[in-house]
């Protein structure tokens, strides 16, 4: 086995992290273990624990990695109900469709491998951005800008459905169907939104 240089503690962690990702994204979290990413950044399985007391602490900073990630895909809260929803679903969208590492956090295999304090903010960061929607789908119903026939939470459910339905075969496997401008075009029909938010769309 080749041994890589010596790098500073917290380019290491950042390098067990990246690996860690990869390895999971290749084989799932099942076959993850400290040795081969140990293996796949040239240390020693010792050298790793020196950075990281437990798989448990790797696993922790692999979820944040993963939740810096998806939190970034959620707009400003200072935005216009209606832009915010529309940017919340094309965000969303994307980033699903092109970071498959993210897609881990949408895996209960993932996320029951997680210690419960990463499980915890994983719940957090996903409550957080549920309240935020159900808070916008309101505020645009209440404006008389969405169709008022459903309950906000049945309406904000839904638009949550048509996100995840990307990493799901068959749609999955449609381009034409689980593209951002697709799924925000069948989510605004389904909120009653006659016209974009966005001028051009994004």
């Amino acid at each position: 086995m080749a041994v890589t240089k010596r790098l500073p503690s917290s380019e290491r962690r950042k390098q067990i992290v990246k690996a860690g990702l990869e390895l999971c994204r290749a084989a799932g979290i099942a076959s993850l273990r400290t040795e081969k990413i140990a293996r796949k950044i040239g240390v020693t399985p010792g050298a790793l624990f020196r950075h990281y007391p437990t798989k448990s602490a790797i696993l922790h900073d692999m979820s944040r990695s993963l939740l810096a990630r998806l939190r970034d895909s959620v707009p400003a809260d200072s935005s216009d109900p209606r832009e915010w929803i529309e940017e919340f679903v094309r965000g969303r969208v994307r980033l699903l469709r092109e970071d498959e590492e993210v897609r881990l956090l949408f895996s209960d295999g993932f996320i029951a491998a997680l210690p419960e304090e990463a499980q915890a903010e994983v719940h957090d960061a996903f409550k957080k951005s549920w309240v935020t929607l159900n808070e916008k789908v309101r505020q645009i119903q209440s404006a008389g800008e969405a169709r008022a026939d459903l309950a906000t939470h049945e309406l904000a459910a839904a638009v949550v459905g048509l996100i995840q339905a990307v990493l799901h075969p068959p749609l999955a496997d449609l381009p034409e169907w689980s593209s951002p401008e697709t799924v925000w075009a069948t989510a605004r029909d389904l909120l009653g939104i006659r016209q974009p938010a966005l001028k051009g769309g994004r």
